[in-house]
């Protein structure tokens, strides 16, 4: 068994056994199951109950993980991926990435140069 997933590494393991069937599905199959995840996240939050919305967390995490295996990757072209992106796409820039996803406060449009 690969552990390069460290603590996600028995997600991966868990959906072996659908390994063909996530194959077979279209891309649309990860959005919904996406889409799913966060509102039960939301219903979990609004009743207060923060246990079952760490479990849908890492439900989520389980769809990414599912996309990368439609997309080809195995365990250790996924975590490479994770190292590379953090490096050179996220360090220094996440106040630069919150910004640009922000819903807390009406986005200033930027000076023309």
């Amino acid at each position: 068994m690969n552990e390069e997933l460290g603590p996600f590494q028995p997600l991966w393991d868990a959906w072996d056994e659908a390994h063909q069937a996530l194959l077979n599905e279209p891309l649309l199959h990860f959005r919904r199951a996406s889409d799913a995840q966060f509102d039960e996240l939301e219903q979990h939050l609004f009743a207060k109950n923060r246990d079952a919305a760490v479990r849908e967390a890492v439900d989520m995490v389980s769809v990414a993980l599912n996309v990368m295996r439609w997309l080809g990757c195995g365990p250790n072209e996924i975590a490479a991926a994770a190292r590379e992106r953090a490096e050179q796409r996220i360090v220094g820039q996440t106040a630069e990435i919150l910004e640009k996803y922000s819903v807390s406060r009406e986005r200033r449009p930027r000076a023309s140069s």
